[in-house]
């Protein structure tokens, strides 16, 4: 069907409409892009936080890493292995390791390790790591988590959470018969907390993942007698180092 109203001129005696209309519409409308464009790129929808929902022999979630990372981006977990390697089973490479790694991966492409843990049998003691970050002049200081374990918090070489978990466990005796063992076993946390981390959630959190691990490292370790360890980490206070460089 022909539309006839775009056919038939307009008569001479109806006005056009006047130009100032057509620029202020024209106006508004260039004005509504340019807001909804502004929201758009202060929201920025397209993106997001993506976390590992289980970490680190499958002992951390994402509510344990969130505190480390930043508003955008992505923890994920390289290498997952499933088991903490001991004295008594070190040579499962695919199942087991003595550390691990999380990840991070910014969305403007920057990377680092979010998050580093070692476990291992505490060969020096927690006295002897105390006296070489000292010696080193980092900044140490005790932490509380009960009669069953040690706790060190350090600058070295950022901040670090050290917990030293009471362990009997077996070595065996074709590593070095005239070693004894170590009562301790010895967790060690660390990383590079994204810039939007507050220090004191970074610290807190090295505390809060070292307990949380030390419980499955005691389970994996057999330790002999009974493992005590405090149902909460204590606070971790901000050490004098850090003032410092405030």
């Amino acid at each position: 069907m022909v539309d006839v109203a775009h056919i038939i001129p307009r008569p001479p005696d109806d006005p056009a409409p006047p130009p100032g209309r057509w620029r202020r519409w024209l106006a508004g409308g260039l004005a509504v892009a340019v807001v909804a464009g502004g929201g758009l790129w202060v929201w920025k929808p397209w993106r997001s936080l993506e976390i590992v929902r289980s970490a680190c022999w499958s002992a951390l979630s994402a509510d344990d890493l969130k505190p480390l990372a930043g508003p955008y981006g992505d923890a994920f977990e390289p290498v997952p292995r499933a088991r903490i390697a001991t004295p008594t089973a070190p040579d499962e490479p695919r199942i087991r390791s003595i550390d691990c790694h999380v990840s991070w991966r910014g969305d403007d492409g920057s990377g680092r390790f979010l998050l580093e843990v070692q476990v291992a049998p505490a060969w020096d003691g927690a006295d002897a790591d105390r006296a070489r970050d000292t010696a080193q002049h980092y900044s140490v200081a005790d932490l509380d988590f009960g009669s069953g374990a040690v706790g060190l918090a350090s600058t070295y070489p950022s901040h670090h959470v050290r917990l030293y978990v009471r362990c009997d466990f077996p070595v065996p005796a074709s590593d070095r018969p005239d070693r004894k063992a170590p009562p301790y076993v010895r967790v060690d946390v660390g990383g590079d907390p994204v810039g939007g981390a507050s220090p004191a959630k970074s610290r807190q959190a090295y505390a809060d993942v070292a307990l949380k691990i030390a419980r499955v490292a005691a389970a994996e370790y057999q330790c002999a007698n009974e493992v005590r360890l405090p149902a909460a980490a204590p606070a971790v206070p901000e050490l004098a180092k850090e003032k410092a460089d405030g």
